[in-house]
């Protein structure tokens, strides 16, 4: 030990010729005093040579332990020290073991989910590409009537705006994750908002006959980002949308307070399966009265957009005698 240590075997030098020092003039003065100085001096350098081992296996063992961890061993435990500088050493390895062990399962959990998003990005593409080669096909018979080429135009014009969607929302999700997106801070009417996010299914709605009433208070003002609001909403709206039936009714509503601002969204739908209610907002979950063009990723991205702009977002069905889904977005007007 101290013949590989250079620093310690010069402390051990300095320590034998300060012993030196005080032993070989206490002889001069008197042979007893010399004895018991030269015996002390002895006992003193055999404590601390017998302390230094001791040290040295703790360090040993611990520098073991730390070398099975690098190696992959789980189940290491650290020896337990009450104190001194080896205790201290060993508490500060064990807590960064504790942080690399999180951050270990973290990143496995982060793989196994990415890798679980790639299968279902790939089945979510595959299924409206499947679809398109398919009209593709027909659409090259010679003989086929006009009336029908232009349904599959239709058709496939679809599909190629449904890949869009996906991409484009997918493309969102990722840059929110990666916190590379800047929400603003700026003042703005709550009914722009609304009236923005619903003009984009005025089409659809009329289409399917669906009446969109709104409650807003026209001086309803939040601080936010309102092109990602919007986005939010949108979704939400989109979602109600496609499960409602022909002639039902979707109802917006405001409520203004100096703390909040809430925005409840209900429809006439199918509302929510109770099995289903705690994985709305999930990433590519889809429900048991999801539509089959659903991809389940809309009310997951709403559910980022208002959350990182302090807000808060659930979901539920309409009590009875009512039936359909409502959602209840509330956002803080000062940041939490």
């Amino acid at each position: 030990m101290i013949r590989n240590n250079s620093e310690l075997r010069k402390e051990y030098i300095i320590s034998i010729v300060l012993a030196l020092a005080i032993t070989v003039p206490s002889f001069f003065l008197d042979e007893k005093c010399g004895i018991i100085a030269g015996a002390m001096a002895l006992v003193l350098l055999i404590v601390r040579y017998i302390a230094d081992i001791k040290r040295y296996r703790r360090i040993q063992n611990l520098s073991d332990s730390i070398d099975q961890i690098l190696h992959g061993v789980e189940d290491v435990s650290f020896e337990e020290y009450k104190e001194g500088e080896v205790a201290i050493l060993t508490s500060e390895v064990h807590k960064m073991v504790i942080r690399l062990r999180e951050q270990a399962s973290q990143l496995l959990a982060d793989k196994r989910f990415l890798s679980d998003s790639i299968a279902d990005i790939a089945h979510q593409l595959r299924t409206p590409l499947t679809s398109m080669n398919i009209v593709v096909d027909m659409f090259s018979e010679e003989e086929l009537p006009d009336e029908k080429r232009f349904d599959l135009l239709s058709e496939l014009m679809a599909g190629l705006n449904r890949i869009e969607w996906l991409i484009n929302t997918l493309l969102k999700m990722s840059k929110i994750d990666a916190d590379t997106v800047f929400f603003e801070e700026k003042e703005y009417l709550l009914s722009d908002m609304i009236h923005r996010a619903s003009d984009m299914l005025a089409v659809p709605l009329d289409i399917h006959n669906i009446t969109l009433t709104t409650q807003v208070p026209q001086d309803a003002k939040l601080r936010g980002d309102m092109m990602w609001t919007c986005e939010a909403i949108g979704n939400i709206l989109k979602n109600c949308m496609e499960h409602t039936p022909e002639c039902g009714k979707i109802d917006i509503s405001v409520k203004d307070t100096p703390i909040f601002a809430e925005i409840v969204i209900t429809d006439t739908g199918t509302g929510f399966d109770p099995d289903d209610l705690p994985h709305v907002f999930e990433r590519f979950y889809r429900g048991k009265v999801a539509v089959t063009s659903s991809i389940g990723i809309g009310l997951s991205l709403s559910k980022m957009i208002v959350e990182r702009q302090s807000g808060t977002i659930r979901a539920m069905n309409r009590e009875e005698p009512e039936h359909g889904a409502k959602f209840v977005v509330r956002f803080y007007k000062s940041k939490r």
